[in-house]
């Protein structure tokens, strides 16, 4: 049995089809491109694994269970969803951190202070940012924290949604080779180059 598994899904928004006996496997620490055209569904595919939207028909599973409104929070536990709108609470950038690894789904989470300032380094933010409002950064300052604190969430299956949008070549490039270091599931929604040739299963519709 597959890791991920998307069983005869149908989605259909205002009259049309986006998705008809829709199948697909993900195994375990495999890492995939959704390389669909624009338009054909792909963030419409990684929210209905987390449970953002209801397919009309189909079933998907995540090891073996289920997605249902009984197992959907556990699901969403085992899942770190980055998007290019960077949605992360407002605040003070250290007040934030700290207050998420205290909500109980994540307080099996090592985390340290030392570790994120760390990872400021790595993704070329200054060290102040700790002091910031979160508010006040640009938006692509927020689009990396959020990808930092995915990372120090520490889940087993990452999804990643044009996070690239809007940076420089030698920062994506730093940061996509980064990522696909790591021994998790990632599934990545892009159309940027920048993924071709680094050993994922494109997968397209």
């Amino acid at each position: 049995m597959a890791y991920l598994e998307f069983r005869d899904i149908q989605l259909k928004f205002d009259e049309r089809m986006i998705f008809s006996d829709f199948n697909l496997e993900i195994e375990q620490l495999e890492k995939v491109l959704f390389c669909a055209p624009s338009g054909r569904g792909k963030t419409s595919l990684v929210k209905m694994l987390l449970g953002f939207v209801v397919p009309d028909a189909g079933e998907i599973l995540v090891d073996g269970i289920r997605l249902s409104g009984a197992t959907v929070n556990s699901i969403r536990s085992k899942i770190s969803y980055v998007s290019q709108d960077a949605d992360i609470p407002k605040g003070i950038v250290r007040d934030v951190f700290a207050a998420v690894f205290k909500y109980p789904v994540n307080r099996h989470v090592n985390y340290q202070e030392a570790v994120l300032s760390n990872w400021l380094e790595t993704m070329a933010l200054p060290e102040d940012t700790l002091e910031r409002n979160i508010d006040a950064l640009s938006g692509g300052e927020r689009q990396r924290l959020a990808l930092i604190l995915g990372i120090l969430l520490d889940r087993d299956i990452w999804v990643l949604d044009e996070i690239t949008t809007g940076l420089d070549l030698e920062l994506k490039t730093k940061m996509v080779e980064l990522l696909l270091d790591y021994d998790k599931t990632i599934l990545v929604v892009s159309h940027d180059d920048i993924y071709q040739n680094r050993g994922l299963r494109e997968v397209s519709w």
